[in-house]
């Protein structure tokens, strides 16, 4: 799985899709907390797939973000 950022091809703004993200991962993680009855050990093990998952592509994305950013800086102080 990759999760795919569009904002970050377009102006180099973050904040809005990693925000919803977040609040995402968030709220799972407080319905694997709480132990719910409808959730077995086999959908809770993959939860943990998936947050593990989400949360190594926001990590890579604002890396990227960052190195994007710097590229940018770069090119505007050569003009």
């Amino acid at each position: 799985m990759k999760l795919v950022f569009n904002e970050i091809n377009k102006n180099f703004e973050l904040g809005i899709e990693i925000t919803c993200v977040l609040g995402q991962v968030s709220t799972l993680m407080l319905a694997l907390a709480n132990k719910h009855e409808s959730i077995d050990d086999e959908e809770r093990l993959n939860a943990t797939y998936l947050l593990s998952g989400i949360l190594l592509d926001v990590a890579s994305t604002l890396d990227d973000y960052a190195a994007l950013k710097d590229t940018k800086a770069t090119k505007e102080q050569r003009k």
